[in-house]
């Protein structure tokens, strides 16, 4: 299968996921962190379809302060970095409260992980928004490459 293969089924495989988002699930502009935003209410409930700026897809169950979920990726360092379908299961800890904090990890297919940590804001206007930051791990063939292999 070809690069051009590759992306085309990637591409396919998100517009799957897209068409079955609810109508209410939006993007707001470019932020420097990452950005997820969902429909209105008015606690900051984690649970449910969320969507990057950049436009991965995340989907999140919480019961009591554990979460389990599944991310979509449309972001890799090179073509195919992130495993051949773009997306792990997830698994971390939300906070309990009107606007918890959260934290949640994925292990990729091809070894390396990544991790977020934010919070869960509800806007004035009733939107609930994750701003969260990451940290990604890549493997290391040698101890040398151990600083590098953090972003």
């Amino acid at each position: 299968m070809t690069n051009a293969h590759v992306g085309l089924c990637r591409i396919l495989k998100l517009c799957a996921v897209l068409v079955h988002l609810h109508a209410a699930v939006f993007s707001l502009p470019d932020q420097p962190e990452t950005l997820y935003v969902v429909d209105k209410g008015n606690a900051c409930n984690v649970t449910g379809l969320w969507r990057s700026d950049l436009g991965s897809l995340l989907q999140l169950h919480a019961v009591g302060s554990s979460l389990k979920g599944v991310y979509v990726t449309t972001v890799e360092t090179s073509l195919g970095a992130a495993g051949s379908h773009g997306q792990a299961g997830l698994t971390g800890f939300v906070s309990e409260g009107a606007q918890p904090t959260i934290t949640f990890s994925v292990l990729w297919e091809k070894g390396s992980c990544t991790s977020w940590v934010g919070q869960c804001f509800t806007l004035p206007n009733g939107e609930r928004v994750l701003k969260t930051h990451w940290m990604l791990r890549s493997v290391a063939k040698i101890p040398l490459e151990n600083w590098m292999s953090t972003r």
